[in-house]
């Protein structure tokens, strides 16, 4: 088990972790408090790349495990609360707990296990909220066998696959007029509804949402509008293709005189169940008592980017997922050590493949 001292610091790096504030961009505050953690824990070759993420590594020189969380979060603000066992605050479960876990799973590792045939390599992403140019960046410059990626599945989940998305823009168009006679013009705002209304309906197997729309203005109220616009995020699913995307989007739209484009599509990925790391996975969930799950995740994530490196990839971690994004977010601090459980398990194991010797178990 893990001694008071080891949770002290534990749950010590994870409050400061959420303590500090960083969304998309603004990450270098919450970059420099696990610099300087993983400097004093003995970690080697700590560093901040080119694109702002923190590198840092334990272990020997035979094979890499990779363990990539990402240390933004989204951009709005929580009040961080540690009472009860639960500690609230933005990033608690998306996913600084996750990233937390796995440094002090790896620091334990170096401290306990024969790593001596294992490089593990902790990446504290930046941008996964965003354009994911922390984890686009690692791909360049970071070579692994093995990939564990830390986001919330509520543990006993194990994700070997996750949806793709795109962002689709309508923009409906028309020559304007006066409010008195809608019935001589074209009324883009009107267009724009009904295809709001529609379009989910249209695109089975996708999930579509609305997440932006603009339309006339308030200073304009006897004027009809000449232009209106929407926002969605289309979650592509595995198996799908934003290629196989584009002509259901052309059928669902063909009645309705309005442009629409597709940017900043990532595409959906599954990796084989039986991969190393997802074997690792469900053999660390089973020692602790949990029942494992395969599963797919709904969102998206930076999955999908490292899995360019290799396919034996899997994304598990603590905290409850439907909390992310929310004013919510907490993470109970037993689920939170009992990630450090899980992800130490894992390390044994993928070293024992390249026959480490005697371990301490946690």
């Amino acid at each position: 088990m893990l001694d008071a001292s080891t949770r002290r610091l534990a749950v010590e790096l994870l409050v400061k972790l959420v303590e500090t504030y960083s969304p998309t961009f603004k990450e270098e505050g919450a970059v420099g408090v696990l610099e300087d953690y993983t400097v004093r824990m003995g970690f080697n070759k700590v560093r901040v790349d080119e694109a702002g993420s923190l590198i840092a590594e334990v272990g020997g020189s035979g094979r890499t495990l990779l363990m990539a969380g990402h240390i933004d979060t989204v951009d709005e603000p929580l009040e961080v609360v540690l009472e009860d066992g639960r500690l609230k605050g933005r990033g608690a479960v998306d996913a600084k707990g996750p990233l937390a876990a796995m440094t002090m799973a790896a620091y334990l590792a170096s401290q306990h296990l024969d790593l001596s045939n294992l490089k593990v390599v902790l990446a504290a992403l930046v941008g996964e909220e965003g354009p994911s140019h922390g984890a686009k960046r690692i791909v360049e410059s970071v070579k692994a066998d093995y990939i564990v990626v830390g986001e919330p599945t509520g543990l006993d989940g194990v994700i070997v696959g996750c949806r793709g998305s795109c962002r689709l823009t309508v923009e409906c168009t028309g020559s304007g007029g006066h409010t008195a006679n809608p019935q001589l013009y074209r009324l883009p705002c009107m267009e724009l509804v009904d295809i709001i209304k529609s379009i989910g309906g249209e695109l089975k197997g996708y999930t579509v949402t609305l997440v932006y729309m603009e339309c006339g203005s308030r200073g304009k109220l006897n004027v009809i509008p000449k232009r209106a616009t929407a926002i969605f995020n289309v979650r592509i699913p595995v198996g799908g293709s934003s290629d196989s995307l584009r002509p259901v989007i052309e059928e669902s739209l063909k009645t309705y005189n309005c442009m629409w484009s597709l940017s900043e599509c990532t595409e959906p990925f599954k990796t084989s169940p039986n991969n190393p790391v997802a074997r690792a996975a469900v053999r660390a969930l089973l020692k602790l008592g949990f029942k494992p799950r395969i599963a797919y995740k709904a969102g998206t994530s930076d999955m999908t980017i490292l899995s360019r490196i290799t396919g034996n990839i899997v994304e598990i971690g603590p905290g409850r997922p439907e909390l992310s994004h929310t004013d919510f977010e907490e993470i109970s601090l037993e689920d939170y050590l009992a990630g450090i459980k899980v992800y130490y398990n894992m390390i044994e194991l993928l070293a024992r493949e390249r026959g480490g010797g005697e371990v301490k178990r946690l």
